[in-house]
């Protein structure tokens, strides 16, 4: 009849939109912003669902590739990982980097519980992954991350089966780059903790009657923290390259 409305449901659209939500749910949660165990779990499952409708009605459908969901769910998870790992590994270095300046100012010893990771971790670390947040909001990272994911549908469509060889080599090389990382933001307070203690060395050797111990430690700690906070302007330059890296090759 003419003007009825139907009120049959789109399960294909809705197995269209839960194939999608899961690239993006893995894309999303395993960045460090949206992933955090401080985002309430609820507006978490909101979000992702909310961006794979908004996808998915853009995307488009093969009936095709859903045939086989045990291939096409863990394929389109793998893909959803993938996209933001180069966001992941810019964090490990930044955490790499933070033990490396907490390790030669003293404050190794000095740790707490990460509320991302629940795991131990330093005071230097938190500091350093909230720096990284503030680079990742500031440099509008987190849009780019939403655009990699619309745009992968072009490159990557809904079902597609990714091979090892597209990404386990580009993962290794880029897996390297946490050390580099690292060593970029600690290599300035490392550098000048070791002046210190060779410095404090030869004084010792000089006058003996010096406690070395007792002059080094709050030396290192002043010293260390005024070479990370005039350090902190390039931290930006450090990560923004690994931001933008893209593990996944076609």
């Amino acid at each position: 009849m003419e003007g009825a409305v139907s009120l049959s449901i789109p399960y294909f659209y809705l197995i269209h939109i839960l194939v999608v939500s899961v690239r993006v749910g893995a894309a999303l949660l395993f960045a460090p912003i949206w992933g955090h165990r401080g985002f309430p779990q609820y507006l978490r499952i909101l979000l992702v669902f909310s961006i794979s409708a908004v996808i998915a009605a853009v995307t488009p459908f093969n009936e095709q590739a859903y045939l086989n969901p045990v291939v096409v769910l863990p394929a389109e998870f793998l893909i959803g990982t993938l996209l933001s790992m180069g966001i992941r590994i810019a964090f490990a270095g930044l955490e790499f980097g933070a033990h490396l300046i907490s390790y030669n100012i003293g404050f190794s010893m000095v740790q707490t519980i990460d509320p991302g990771t629940q795991n131990r971790s330093t005071v230097m670390s938190g500091f350093v992954s909230t720096v990284g947040y503030l680079v990742v909001l500031a440099t509008d990272q987190h849009h780019s991350i939403l655009r990699t994911l619309a745009g992968s549908y072009a490159a990557f469509p809904a079902g597609t089966m990714v091979q090892s060889s597209q990404w386990f080599n580009s993962l290794m090389l880029a897996a390297g780059q946490i050390f580099v990382i690292g060593w970029k933001i600690a290599l300035p307070v490392f550098l000048a903790t070791m002046l210190i203690e060779v410095a404090v060395g030869f004084i010792a050797r000089m006058q003996p009657q010096i406690n070395s111990l007792v002059v080094t430690a709050p030396l290192k700690l002043y010293v260390g923290f005024l070479i990370l906070g005039a350090s902190l302007v390039f931290f930006p330059r450090a990560i923004n390259d690994v931001f933008n890296l893209m593990v996944l090759r076609k």
